[in-house]
Formats: C-alpha cells, sequence, structure tokens
C-alpha cells in the first residue's frame, strides 16, 4: 500500500547520492565519539538522548520557519513502529561501536538494505534495480571478507562468532525494516513532521525504558549552570589540567581558569581534577 505524497514531500530533484553520502558521514561520526567518549555510557541512555536533542532541533525547526506540521492521523502505526525499531537498532549499534571494531561494525550494518527489500516491496510496491541488486550482492561479498578464510560458508562463521559483529548484523535487520518504514511514513506526512513525531515517540520510549532500568544514567547527581559548559568541553578534550586550570597550550594563550564545576555524570568518572582527559 503506497501513502499519498504530501506537499512536504521532498523534490525528485534532490540528490540522494549526496543526502545518502551525508547520512553515512554522520553515522562514522556517531561510531567515533561513543568509540572515544561514550564507552561507558548504557546504550539506551545514548539513544535516549540523542533522539531528544533530534526532537528538540525540529520542534525548533517548525518554530522558526513557520512550515506547515502534518497531523499523523492514520500514520501513528508507522511511527510507533519506527519508535520500537530505532530503540533496538540504535541499542545494539552503540554497544557495538562501543566496545567493537568499528572496522567490522560499519560493513555489517552497511548490510541493512538486504533487509530493506521485502519489507519495502510489502509497504511501498517498490523493488531494487539492476544496478541495486549488483550493489547488494557486493556488499554481502565484501562484508563476508573481512574475516578471511577459505571459503564462504568459512568466513561467514568465523565473522558470525564476533559479538560486535552479531550485534551490527541485528542492528543491520531493525535498519532494514526501519528503512522501509520511514519510507512509508515519509511519504505519509512528508520527512520533517514524520521525523519530528518519531524522534518525540523514540525519546519516551527510550526515557521510559532507561528509568526503569538504570535511572542513574539520566540523572545529574549535583546541580549544575550554564558556568559548567566551558570545563566540561575542556575536560572532554583532554585540556583541563587541575581545579578547572586550563592546559600549559591554553594558558599560553591568555585562558585562565574557568569558574563552574566539571559535569562528571558527562565526562565519565575516570575524570578526576589534576588528571586531565578522562581515560580511555
Amino acid at each position: 500500500m503506497t501513502p499519498p505524497v504530501q506537499a512536504g514531500a521532498l523534490p525528485e530533484h534532490v540528490s540522494w547520492f549526496a543526502l545518502s553520502l551525508a547520512a553515512a558521514g554522520t553515522q562514522a561520526t556517531q561510531f567515533a565519539v561513543i568509540k572515544g567518549r561514550a564507552r561507558d555510557i548504557p546504550p539506551v541512555v545514548i539513544v535516549a538522548w540523542t533522539n531528544a536533542v533530534a526532537f528538540t532541533a525540529w520542534v525548533t525547526f517548525f518554530l522558526m520557519s513557520g512550515h506547515a506540521f502534518a497531523a499523523p492521523r492514520s500514520a501513528w502505526p508507522a511511527i510507533a513502529a519506527c519508535a520500537v525499531l530505532v530503540t533496538g537498532m540504535s541499542g545494539l549499534l552503540a554497544r557495538a561501536s562501543a566496545r567493537g571494531d568499528i572496522g567490522v561494525v560499519g560493513p555489517m550494518l552497511a548490510l541493512s538494505p538486504v533487509f530493506t527489500v521485502l519489507p519495502d516491496a510489502v509497504l511501498s510496491g517498490t523493488l531494487p534495480s539492476s544496478l541495486g541488486w549488483l550493489g547488494l550482492g557486493l556488499s554481502v561479498v565484501g562484508t563476508t571478507s573481512l574475516s578471511g578464510g577459505a571459503t564462504f560458508a568459512g568466513r561467514l562463521h568465523t565473522l558470525l562468532r564476533r559479538r560486535d559483529a552479531l550485534d551490527a548484523l541485528g542492528a543491520a535487520f531493525l535498519l532494514g525494516f526501519l528503512g522501509a518504514v520511514d519510507r512509508w511514513g515519509a511519504l505519509a506526512l512528508g520527512p520533517p513532521s514524520y521525523l519530528m513525531c518519531t524522534h518525540g515517540a523514540t525519546t519516551l520510549l527510550t526515557t521510559t525504558i532507561a528509568l526503569c532500568t538504570t535511572p542513574r544514567g539520566l540523572a545529574v547527581s549535583e546541580p549544575y549552570d550554564s558556568l559548567s559548559v566551558a570545563p566540561t568541553i575542556l575536560a572532554l578534550t583532554g585540556n583541563l589540567q587541575s581545579d578547572n586550570s586550563p592546559s600549559d597550550i591554553l594558558a599560553r594563550r591568555g585562558f585562565v581558569k574557568f569558574p563552574g564545576r566539571v559535569i562528571f555524570e558527562v565526562v565519565g568518572q575516570k575524570f578526576k581534577p589534576g588528571t586531565g582527559a578522562p581515560a580511555q
């Protein structure tokens, strides 16, 4: 069943290749940030906060631009399905990124289009082109070659023994279905309205899960104010030495001691005044 295309849908001249490349770039950035700075944060907390930020950004977009908001109406099932799929997919991906090899996680996630074919055909009535089928085949062959081995079955068996590979494969499976649901929802509501609704629903779902399972992951144990922003960023980048004093490089540039306290819930408990950046 193909939904009616709303006025908010993207025009045909939009370069989907450029959008896909930009999405891949942001995904790679997420891999690096989680790997380097968020290993100790529970995955569900990461998903809750990132979706809360995205929801806030879309609300701001509607308020500032005057763009018409399309009421969900019959698209609520797609929004609910998206929230569940994003929660599972992002949680698995965050865990794989934090503990695994990004060189394995990335290619495994690239298999997601393989799992999109069937649900996309059912929801939107579309199938890959000849070039698309070729790309799917190459992605499967390229991913299985990561583990080496003499035979295809042997390479696949070796790869699937890795925990990070299994997490990434699970994320790719969910992302495949998510892609089909997103296509249907974006065509029905227009991307801005659909994304605001789905980010909001995902925020509610993941926040509820996080409060029930890891309540301390969302809570800040001490009150902080806006003065904590600068020292926290410096601590994350390794430029805070002790007692909020800047690093030697910044001190030579004229920086002085910063007011405010470091937000330890952000930088991690491994950071202590006088030790520099959080231990990796």
